[in-house]
């Protein structure tokens, strides 16, 4: 073996991010936004028959129609060290696109490059925890999958956060506001 092909296997056998991680981290195909041209009817206003139609990001009225329509969440901060944003194209039940933005160590980026590619033409019975989890597991689950050390596996809770809340977006919301609070005190 010559020096430079012996140094590379070494190099091989020492990697701790492992093959499908680097990958992964390598590639980040599904990396950045959806593009507002991707939903000409979501993200930006349009014109039907000389009418303007507002925009909208989510709503009922779209999951009813069928129409597509785009989903955000986001969790993290990067002063802790991992920030993940996902935004999310659907119709109906079907993820038709997932795109992100994070901030973290390859660990962290290549689990959502492998969450986007996971749901990318994905039904959901639910746009819950627990169908999120039958689709493609929990965050424990990636970090089994994916080899993930267990100390990033809180890198990894953070991305699950983002991806909840991003199938949560245009859910009615069961919180109460401080303005629903005030509506409900009157008289």
């Amino acid at each position: 073996m010559s020096g430079g092909a012996e140094v590379g296997a070494t190099i091989a056998r020492a990697d701790p991010l492992g093959r499908e991680v680097r990958a992964l981290f390598a590639e980040l195909s599904h990396g950045g936004d959806i593009l507002p041209n991707a939903l000409p009817n979501v993200l930006s206003p349009v014109t039907n028959a000389g009418a303007s139609v507002a925009p909208t990001l989510a709503g009922h009225e779209a999951a009813a129609s069928g129409r597509e329509r785009a989903l955000a969440g986001e969790a993290g901060r990067a002063a802790l060290g991992a920030r993940v944003r996902f935004q999310l194209r659907v119709r109906g039940p079907e993820v038709q696109e997932v795109r992100y933005r994070a901030y973290g160590c390859p660990y962290t980026l290549a689990t959502c490059e492998w969450i986007a590619r996971a749901l990318t033409g994905r039904t959901l019975a639910a746009r819950s925890p627990a169908a999120l989890a039958q689709a493609i597991g929990d965050a424990t689950a990636w970090a089994d999958r994916l080899g993930v050390p267990p100390e990033r596996l809180g890198r990894l809770l953070v991305i699950e956060d983002a991806l909840r809340a991003a199938l949560a977006d245009g859910e009615p919301s069961t919180q109460r506001t401080p303005e629903s609070v005030r509506q409900s005190d009157k008289p």
